[in-house]
């Protein structure tokens, strides 16, 4: 092993080209077939560049164009109005309809929803570059790809070289964390209020993949030894045979499969924290929540996969790894396509009605012991940022550097509360008509309601709005009817002081479920839980869900009122109510 001041003066002096390295081993896809026209702007920069949204445009017409069987189309705009594109491999055509039509497993895969964290999007071209040479024909035979490398568009044009300042590359810049309105696309799997995310919540409604990805780069733990860590949906109200064949199949054999194959090692996205007998690798409990992509997946019964390649291994080294994850996780899917379209459709099929499904819940830890490897970084000087260097893991030392110990492991959820899933939830409407419920142009801004209508009459147009938008199955009623179930009665009503992605401030009731008989008036909103988006529907509806419509605002219409209502404006019933 070289002294720790060698390796530091040797990463100074090439600190540019320092960023292209890779770990031992690992080689990038080669480009023979077009030469350098099929290069992607990190190789033409020899890494220190990443591409711009007019390049990936470029790039995905050049590939489809080698290969006609990478047939090209868009499924939505971001806020900038930049088309959101898509690549669809395995099927006649681009549409949903030709996709389903070949009863084939079909797979989303979305890169750069952090535009700052761009190994997803090159890893992406690199991918449709070696289809377009046919070296992935096999996995067609079963299999449906569909491909976006560039999801936050608009925040992939904001190029800064001060953007993710202690990221190791790419040192000529990269894009911003938000969409063009500040906001985290990764916190908007519920509340639905982005182009971005309600264009790819249409993609899914439409599509309906069977397994969806999302990938990633963290700033996380600087002395971890995984370049990768993948997660999945922490929801405990998962399928659990969805979770079993990522959990215990899956992510076990491509771990396995890249360990051999590279001697790269994988684990859990997280990191240590504690110490003495509270030492562990623990996950975040903020992912089970349906807010975040790769859970808001699992929650609409897709089997969900997040990549977290490490900020701190080189540019080159983050693409290539996650690179190798999409060829052993599509491998695998290409060759269980029977299997994992068969989950998926119990999971659709299952009913949750009279479950008991998590509303608060906890990580977990696991009964065993695991492995958990570590490697030092280094300080760099960032040759044009003055006085932040970056962190980096030197390439070229193989796993002499390497140390591991064995620790407790926190990567599952269990409920820490529970409610009650009802046959439907109800939303008794005003005793107007119900055409009042549809919303005038621009009155429903910010997912609070508008102007137009009663409190309950807003607060319903928006509900629908974001129903819609999730493709939740609901209908209105035509008449007056009795009414049976459940209200709930609050005994505090709070908002949080502090504002959360943009102006949202966190609401939390508290309280407790009552018998209740009523007439629900004609125009009434019913929302029934035979359907494939229960799930996700039960975590929208709940009062105490800490991710559900009444947490992010979407009832204040009512919520909000002074005094406070006494009740929750959404009714729940174990009958069907037409």
């Amino acid at each position: 092993m070289k002294p720790m001041s060698a390796i530091l003066c040797s990463a100074v002096l090439l600190a540019g080209s320092q960023l292209a390295a890779q770990t031992t081993g690992a080689k990038a896809p080669a480009a023979k077939a077009q030469g350098a026209q099929m290069l992607t702007r990190p190789e033409r920069t020899d890494y220190a560049e990443t591409s711009r949204y007019d390049e990936v445009i470029a790039y995905m017409k050049q590939m489809a164009a080698v290969n006609p069987n990478i047939h090209l189309t868009t499924y939505g705009y971001t806020t900038e109005g930049r088309p959101l594109p898509l690549a669809v491999i395995g099927a006649p055509g681009a549409s949903a309809e030709q996709v389903l039509a070949t009863n084939k497993t079909r797979v989303y895969i979305q890169g750069n929803i952090h535009a700052g964290e761009v190994e997803g999007k090159e890893a992406l071209l690199w991918l449709l570059r070696s289809i377009a040479k046919g070296e992935r024909n096999a996995w067609f035979k079963t299999t449906v790809l569909l491909i976006n490398p560039i999801y936050n568009a608009d925040g992939n044009e904001r190029v800064a070289v001060t953007n993710r300042g202690s990221q190791a590359g790419p040192v000529g810049g990269m894009g911003t964390r938000e969409n063009a309105l500040g906001l985290d696309l990764n916190r908007d799997g519920t509340k639905m209020e982005t182009a971005e995310a309600r264009s790819m919540a249409s993609l899914l409604t439409r599509y309906q993949p069977h397994v969806a990805m999302d990938l990633h780069t963290t700033d996380g733990s600087s002395t971890s030894g995984f370049n990768m860590t993948y997660e999945t949906s922490l929801n405990p109200n998962n399928s659990k045979a969805q979770m079993s064949l990522l959990r215990d199949v899956l992510l076990p054999e491509i771990t396995k499969n890249v360990k051999a194959k590279h001697g790269s090692d994988w684990f859990y996205y997280g990191g240590v924290s504690g110490s003495g007998d509270q030492r562990a690798w623990r996950s975040d409990a903020e992912l089970a929540k349906p807010r975040y992509t790769s859970t808001y997946y699992g929650v609409r019964n897709i089997l969900g996969l997040l990549t977290e390649t490490y900020s701190y291994a080189s540019f080159k080294t983050r693409i290539t790894e996650t690179y190798w994850f999409l060829e052993e996780s599509l491998g695998y899917v290409a060759s269980h396509g029977e299997t994992v379209r068969d989950v998926v459709a119990k999971a659709n099929a299952e009913s949750i009605i009279g479950e008991q499904l998590a509303v608060r819940q906890q990580l977990v830890k696991a009964p065993a012991l695991q492995k958990i490897v570590f490697a030092p970084t280094i300080s760099v000087r960032n040759p044009y940022v003055a006085d932040r260097p970056f962190r980096l893991r030197p390439d070229g030392l193989g796993n002499s550097n390497v140390t591991s110990e064995m620790l407790p492991f926190f990567g599952t959820t269990e409920p820490t509360e529970t409610s009650l899933a009802p046959r439907a939830w109800v939303i008794p409407t005003t005793p107007t008509a119900a055409a009042a419920l549809i919303p005038a142009p621009g009155a429903f801004g910010g997912g609070r309601g508008g102007a137009a209508g009663t409190p309950t009459q807003r607060m319903m147009a928006s509900v629908i709005d974001r129903l819609e938008a999730h493709g939740i199955r609901y209908s209105i009623t035509a008449a007056d009817q009795p009414f049976s179930g459940d209200r709930f009665k609050i005994a505090t009503n709070t908002l949080d002081a502090r504002e959360y992605q943009g102006t949202h401030k966190a609401r939390t009731l508290t309280g407790a479920w009552e018998a209740t008989e009523q007439t629900l008036p004609a125009g009434s909103l019913v929302i029934p839980m035979d359907q494939p988006l229960a799930r996700l529907t039960f975590i929208l509806m709940d009062p105490r869900s800490d991710d559900g419509f009444m947490w992010w605002n979407i009832l204040d219409a009512v919520l909000g009122l002074s005094p406070a209502p006494i009740y929750y404006p959404v009714l729940r019933s174990m009958s069907a109510v037409k």
